[in-house]
């Protein structure tokens, strides 16, 4: 399992709606297979900004920079290209 590191500085994580739906789509991510994981890493840096698209008004989305890489001590050493998601492009959630 990959370890995700999570950087929230492009949003209001303090907003509680924004927090919420936040949450839903780390839960989403979490059953991303990650195909396009470059081989041998441990872990991925996402960076998370607002998205302008959404289907309905009031809804928080994001836009989601996916970087694959491993973890070197403490340090995130990043291997191959970013990869790019936004909220309505992560898997459903079975349950």
């Amino acid at each position: 399992m990959l370890m995700r590191i999570l950087d929230t500085s492009g949003i209001d994580i303090k907003d509680p709606e924004i927090h919420s739906e936040l949450h839903v789509d780390l839960r989403r991510m979490d059953h991303m297979p990650h195909e396009r994981a470059p081989l041998g890493v441990d872990a991925y840096r996402v960076e998370v900004t607002p998205s302008t698209q959404t289907y309905f008004p009031g809804l928080h989305r994001f836009r989601f920079k996916i970087q694959y890489g491993k973890i070197n001590g403490d340090e995130f050493e990043p291997t191959g290209e970013p990869v790019f998601y936004q909220t309505e492009t992560l898997p459903m959630l079975d349950n």
